[in-house]
């Protein structure tokens, strides 16, 4: 695949449960939206797959991280999903940050970079970078975790104190690339910064890189590339290296998403809130776009554990896919949550009593249905056989279920603890009034009795 790289550069789980449908995945073998059920996505055998995650920023790059052990953490909660971070842009961050990264470039020299180590040679790959990242896909395969590479990250190019470690910036490389053509001190420069299409050394620098993780994890099904991390620059950069990773695929066994072009990207249309009605009004206004939409928490905090979790709920019920930033995951000075106890063990379980649920429903075949409530506070998911209602408030809903024909049961899980209690039978055809077991939030899950839970 890489001397397919250089011919276009110088041209330029949750699975869904057992009797989900499946259909011919038209060859991708790879994760990717669903032809019948865009709003989702499907596995490399066409079956419906809803993912709900939790990650921090040094699965991949720190070079001491344990990511086995997350990635079991992951699976122990019933998680499928994790968004991982490839290259930073620097070997070391200051001390207030205190991470020593992994880079995919020699460092031979001759002269010294602004780190005080050897300089970077852009043109000489590091084969154990590449084996590695082989190593961090294999083990999320082999758990059911899917991952989201993102391949560069453009937050810390707007940072002149970062900027000046950046392996792209002028006097840390041998190869005469400059991040920064125009001179401003960061790397942000649209027209011919890091992300820019007006800087035509650095674009072959990135898609030699590109080229290379792409030939090392072709054959994981379970990854989806994301360009960049915070681009907010130049999406004409993102998008031609997107393009440019479909063409170096063409022909080899796998076919994968690209952010933004296939899939949205975590900051898209104010989907990025805490804010229930916000992030409900803006994960339906997205749905318009007929592509999964993933509620990624990256850059709004990491509040307490039922401001995670009904933001997750609400999220799910809106038809969205889920990815927590979960700080308690990455040592050292980075680290800003509750240092007593679990470390947000808590929330990860609870995320996981949301992840079953996925699998006991046919979410694919369901809808946000604002239009059942008629009476109290809901988001509702439902289809013509199955709703899932969730009550972020508790108290007293009513819900019209016209829409199912027969007798359903009513159950009520509690989405701290994942047990569940008996809400009786509902006749649908009508309007019926739920009163959850008290003021916190509930969900409310109406099924045929031969179906469970």
């Amino acid at each position: 695949m890489v001397w397919k790289a250089l011919l276009l550069a110088a041209g330029a789980t949750l699975v869904a449960p057992p009797g989900a449908h499946a259909q011919d995945a038209g060859g991708a073998g790879a994760l990717a939206v669903s032809r019948r059920h865009p709003a989702y996505f499907e596995d490399a055998a066409g079956q419906a797959v809803l993912l709900v995650g939790d990650y921090t920023w040094g699965t991949f790059s720190d070079t001491d991280y344990d990511f086995v052990r997350m990635f079991d953490a992951l699976k122990a909660a019933g998680l499928n999903f994790a968004r991982v971070w490839v290259w930073w842009g620097c070997e070391e961050f200051p001390q207030t940050i205190g991470r020593l990264n992994r880079v995919p470039y020699v460092r031979p020299g001759p002269g010294l970079g602004n780190d005080g180590r050897l300089k970077y040679d852009l043109g000489r790959f590091d084969p154990a970078f590449f084996a590695h990242l082989r190593d961090v896909c294999a083990a999320a395969r082999d758990r059911g975790i899917f991952l989201q590479l993102t391949l560069f990250d453009a937050w810390m190019i707007k940072h002149a104190d970062l900027w000046k470690l950046h392996a792209f910036q002028r006097d840390n490389n041998i190869s005469g690339v400059d991040g920064d053509l125009g001179d401003t001190g960061v790397g942000t420069d649209g027209e011919k910064g890091f992300c820019s299409l007006g800087n035509p050394g650095a674009m072959a620098a990135q898609k030699a890189f590109t080229s290379h993780v792409v030939d090392a994890v072709n054959e994981f099904p379970n990854i989806l590339f994301e360009i960049a991390n915070e681009n907010y620059y130049n999406e004409k950069w993102e998008l031609t290296l997107c393009e440019f990773i479909h063409e170096l695929e063409k022909g080899e066994p796998r076919q994968h998403l690209t952010m933004p072009l296939d899939v949205p990207n975590h900051d898209y249309g104010g989907i990025k809130t805490y804010d229930l009605n916000e992030l409900h009004s803006a994960l339906l206004g997205a749905r318009a776009l007929g592509k999964p939409l993933i509620f990624d928490t990256d850059g709004i905090g990491n509040p307490d554990d039922a401001t995670v979790r009904k933001a997750a709920w609400t999220a799910f019920t809106s038809g969205g896919n889920i990815d927590y930033l979960d700080d308690s995951l990455q040592p050292g000075p980075e680290f800003h949550g509750d240092e007593e106890g679990s470390k947000r063990a808590d929330l990860r379980r609870q995320l996981g009593h949301l992840a079953s649920v996925t699998r006991l429903v046919r979410f694919w075949e369901m809808a946000p249905g604002d239009d059942m409530v008629r009476g109290g506070r809901a988001f509702v998911l439902a289809s013509a056989d199955e709703v899932v209602a969730y009550l972020p408030d508790g108290g007293e809903v009513g819900l019209d279920v016209a829409r199912l024909a027969g007798e359903r049961n009513a159950r009520w899980l509690d989405p701290r603890s994942g047990e569940w209690s008996d809400a009786g039978q509902v006749e649908g055809g009508a309007v019926h009034t739920f009163t959850a077991p008290d003021g916190s939030d509930w969900v409310l899950l109406l099924r045929r009795a031969e179906d469970g839970p």
